[in-house]
């Protein structure tokens, strides 16, 4: 049976980060097609996997959702991880000179979709029992270091520099996500 490269990818990235972002940087892929081949994926996971959550926190109340509240939770989840790809890297990009780091936005969306992989898959292994919880705050924390792992090889942000840069660029994609989750949740919620 032939290996998948995107679980050769995902295990190359979670199991030996430093030598992969020093590869993957010598050889960067066209956006698009990352995107549609790993990140996409990569947010349905992980959509479902919050939805599933979610949906598992209202059973435990004994409160069912409806079919509609399901699909707007994933379409919600989706379009937030989603926009903070997408917004991050814009916002991130237009930071990195601050950092004397390379400002370009496509670069910065694969070393965010290439980090947010810890995360994106602990959505779904948090929604096996509410007591895997923990692995969505050890993602969280592995995503912040793998962004970290890849500043210097893909964006060229000085070893002095990482450490605030990876720490500002948390908080804009992480708030993003939240932020805009909150938002259409909220618009979500008074439409219907």
């Amino acid at each position: 049976m032939k290996e998948s490269n995107n679980i050769r990818l995902i295990w190359d990235v979670l199991t030996k980060p430093v030598s992969f972002f020093k590869r993957f940087a010598n050889n960067l892929p066209e956006l698009r097609s990352f995107i549609v081949s790993y990140g996409a994926p990569l947010v349905v996971l992980a959509a479902a996997g919050r939805m599933t959550r979610i949906m598992q926190a209202f059973a435990f109340q004994d409160t069912p959702l409806r079919s509609d509240q399901l699909s707007g939770i994933f379409i919600i989840s989706f379009v937030g991880y989603s926009l903070s790809v997408w917004l991050g890297a814009l916002l991130i990009s237009k930071l990195s000179k601050a950092f004397k780091s390379e400002a370009n936005q496509d670069k910065t969306m694969l070393l965010i979709l290439l980090a947010y992989t810890p995360f994106m898959l602990a959505q779904p292994f948090a929604a096996i029992t509410p007591n895997m919880a923990p692995v969505l705050i050890l993602g969280i924390i592995y995503t912040v270091f793998l962004f970290g792992a890849g500043a210097g090889p893909i964006l060229g942000t000085p070893k002095e520099k990482v450490v605030g840069f990876t720490l500002v660029s948390y908080f804009i994609v992480f708030s993003i996500s939240h932020l805009s989750m909150l938002l259409l949740s909220e618009l979500f919620i008074f439409a219907g």
